[in-house]
């Protein structure tokens, strides 16, 4: 049977003591400390989803801004377009009216000087059709009577034309 000794009791005593020793000294302080760092470890991974979260928001609000941006240069963009083809537009009617009055201009110019050319010729061919008649009478036609004469005669022919 089972023998109750003296040494079997300071055995289990000694090992009470011993176990609640090492509970105070050794297993609540490694406790502690294991749940300390725990607690570090959660608090590093509850900051670090934070951070991601925050990282994300930023994305976000940044990828939102770049669109608006290219938006905005796409607008601009347009609007520059448009612009310039009013202003195209505008400097084509401008060289429009521009040649259209250098074209009448010189319509007038060449009709004036047609008129300076026809009165020219008809100057000379009445100097010719007296200097002619002169020759055939034989005589000089050089009066302001004579040049009146043979300017109406031309201006006749003319009209009948």
């Amino acid at each position: 049977m089972l023998k109750l000794d003296w040494n079997l009791v300071f055995t289990i005593i000694n090992l009470l003591i011993l176990y609640l020793l090492l509970k105070k000294f050794l297993f609540k302080p490694v406790c502690d400390m294991m749940d300390k760092r725990a607690k570090m470890i959660q608090d590093e991974m509850d900051s670090a989803e934070a951070e991601k979260a925050e990282a994300m928001k930023l994305k976000s609000d940044y990828e939102e801004t770049l669109k608006n941006a290219r938006q905005e240069a796409v607008k601009i963009t347009d609007d520059a377009r448009a612009r310039a083809g009013k202003e195209y537009d505008l400097l084509m009617e401008n060289a429009r009216a521009e040649s259209a009055k250098l074209i009448a201009d010189a319509e007038k110019s060449i009709e004036n000087e047609r008129v300076r050319a026809m009165d020219g010729a008809r100057y000379e061919i009445a100097d010719l059709a007296l200097l002619a008649a002169a020759k055939v009478i034989r005589k000089n036609a050089d009066g302001v009577d004579s040049r009146e004469l043979a300017e109406s005669f031309i201006s006749e022919a003319g009209e009948q034309e």
